[in-house]
């Protein structure tokens, strides 16, 4: 028996080793908790485990699965008869660095090297310590290289380990056409969190799966999308090893309704021809938008600068459409001065106006030097004098103006907005801008009402709702709304959504027919009498309305050119806007001649379509 003097060391070692038995019980329950826990996530919530519902399971697959994307699985874009504007399917060279010895032997792969007409030095330079599978490419930045037939016959022969020729789906073939129309996709994991979290949750796309980041490519991604991507893969270990007994697999989803099919109103003959005409001419920024007169579908609809889908520069916003950019139109507007004008009864037919040069205020001048004598507001029309109209605008309010501009079409966006699927309030057109008579938090007085009249100041207009104008006058006075996707097919042809025409304004909300019919005189008139005299001897008559805005003063000017109009003359077939901007103030009027080039064109190719 212990004594009464060593008992509470005694007493104090039981203590503590029921102190460590206890800590240990604590160790392993929390050990056991937390590989409960594990055991959770990984089998039976690994679908939906995180703040955002992101599937661990199918993103840390994507992680290890190293492979490489043959064909995204994306809808494509074609024009109205069905000629494909994106994707192009070529049989490319992949080489997989699965095994060791997958260079291949000296011999071979000379004879590969001289197959791909390349020194043996590149190609060891590109194989040289590849970690992942590659697509051999010419250079750096380009698609994949495109083997002819004959030359994938030849790599096949060789039987090279680790090489293999495959079909591969360029999603924007080499000088493919309308490219700020269409957009581009790009890989942005932010956008797929807010957007996408249900179908990353189940597994349907991941963080690195593409998305449409402007044009038709974003307003119909959703749709766009498909099923999923067709690769061909092999799977690594977490220090990206090849995982032994995985051969490379090839992954495709099988489905006779998807990819699916986006039939746009474009005409890739047309579209292209003005692409040609925009280089040739050397427009550097600016838009031409050619619309069907008959129901105000987008036929064409080119913007420069060209889109590089290579090299995006967000803050260089070289992949605007400035075809929906709202631009100073200068003298285009006043056609809309002209319609309220007509429309108020402010101006009587035979009423004549003095134009010495000056107005007297304002610093307010025409561009004629001198003046244009006595005028009277249709002779004003066609030769686009400035004096005449501030006299014609100081006897309008700006509510009759801002009335005459919106019944034109030209204070909204215009493209085709309804219902589609689940949602509502749709828009076609990516980035569409409004236009705009007056700013919001600006004083309307008499010398802004007069620099309004001419397409100043505050005044803004976008190159599809000035060729829609146009339209609307053709049409009496109702205002259509532009489409660019009349429809949307499954992979088979069956129909899936389609987006009929549309009216924004009936005849009898917009303006007069009467008014209408007069100002396609006076737009015939600027071309047989005014500022359009250079368009006169084209393959079919036009008419229009010519514009200079100017946009910059100083040192070096810069104006924005516009010219808008119809033709043929007789029976109407298209109506064509044209800008070319920030140019200089005292060079040559590039508009008219790019508007006359575009009519040739189109009259050269009705002339085709009809033999």
């Amino acid at each position: 028996m212990k004594s009464t003097k060593e008992f509470p060391a005694f007493l104090n070692k039981r203590l503590d080793k029921r102190r460590i038995f206890l800590a240990l019980i604590g160790v392993m329950a929390g050990f056991l908790l937390v590989l409960g826990r594990l055991f959770w996530i990984q089998v039976f919530a690994a679908g939906d485990y995180s703040s955002r519902g992101i599937d661990l399971v199918a993103n840390s697959v994507d992680q290890r699965q190293k492979g490489i994307v043959l064909d995204s699985g994306r809808g494509d874009f074609y024009d109205k008869d069905g000629k494909p504007l994106t994707g192009r399917t070529v049989k490319a060279l992949a080489v997989f660095p699965v095994r060791p010895e997958f260079a291949g032997d000296d011999a071979r792969i000379a004879k590969l090297c001289g197959i791909l007409g390349i020194k043996p030095e590149r190609w060891e330079t590109f194989v040289r310590g590849m970690k992942e599978p590659q697509l051999w490419r010419a250079e750096r930045d380009a698609d994949p290289y495109a083997l002819t037939d004959s030359q994938a016959r030849a790599i096949g022969a060789l039987e090279l380990p680790g090489i293999m020729v495959l079909d591969y789906r360029i999603r924007y073939p080499e000088n493919s056409l309308a490219r700020q129309l269409i957009g581009f996709v790009g890989q942005n994991p932010e956008w797929i969190q807010s957007h996408y979290a249900e179908q990353l949750a189940n597994g349907k796309i991941t963080l690195r799966t593409p998305v449409g980041e402007s044009g038709l490519e974003h307003t119909f991604d959703s749709l766009l999308r498909g099923l999923g991507p067709t690769s061909i893969s092999f799977f690594t270990d977490a220090a990206k090893r090849p995982l032994k007994g995985l051969d490379v697999r090839m992954v495709s989803p099988q489905n006779p309704y998807y990819p699916l099919k986006v039939m746009t109103t474009l005409d890739s003959g047309i579209q292209a021809g003005i692409e040609d005409l925009l280089d040739r001419l050397q427009v550097r920024q600016g838009a031409v938008v050619v619309l069907d007169a008959e129901n105000a579908d987008v036929t064409a609809m080119a913007s420069r600068p060209q889109l590089d889908r290579r090299h995006i520069r967000p803050e260089a916003e070289n992949w605007a459409n400035q075809a929906l950019k709202a631009l100073t139109p200068g003298s285009v507007f006043k056609t809309a001065v002209a319609a309220a004008a007509l429309e108020a009864g402010a101006v009587r037919p035979d009423e004549h106006f003095e134009c010495s040069g000056e107005l007297g205020k304002y610093g307010f001048s025409c561009w004629k030097q001198g003046g244009h004598g006595s005028i009277t507001l249709e002779e004003a029309f066609a030769d686009s004098c400035n004096i005449a109209f501030a006299e014609v605008m100081k006897r309008l309010t700006p509510e009759q103006l801002r009335e005459a501009a919106g019944k034109l079409g030209l204070t909204r966006p215009v493209g085709w907005t309804g219902e589609v699927l689940e949602w509502s309030g749709f828009r076609q057109f990516d980035a569409e801008e409004a236009g705009r008579v007056f700013a919001r938090d600006s004083a309307v007085d008499e010398g802004a009402l007069i620099q309004t009249a001419i397409g100043q100041r505050d005044v803004l207009l976008s190159p599809l709702q000035a060729a829609n104008m146009v339209v609307t006058l053709l049409h009496g006075g109702e205002v259509r709304s532009p489409r660019a996707v009349k429809e949307i097919r499954y992979r088979n042809g069956r129909l899936m959504i389609d987006f009929p025409e549309k009216t924004l304004r009936s005849g009898k909300e917009g303006i007069s027919g009467n008014t209408a019919a007069t100002l396609l005189k006076w737009m015939r008139e600027v071309v047989s009498e005014g500022t359009g005299k250079p368009l006169q001897g084209t393959l079919w008559p036009v008419a229009g309305k010519s514009g200079t805005a100017q946009v910059r003063t100083g040192t070096n000017p810069t104006v924005h050119q516009w010219f808008v109009g119809y033709g043929p003359v007789p029976s109407p077939r298209y109506a064509v806007a044209v800008v070319a901007e920030n140019m200089p103030a005292d060079g040559k009027n590039v508009s008219l001649r790019l508007f006359r080039e575009v009519m040739d064109l189109l009259a050269r190719r009705e002339g085709t379509n009809r033999t």
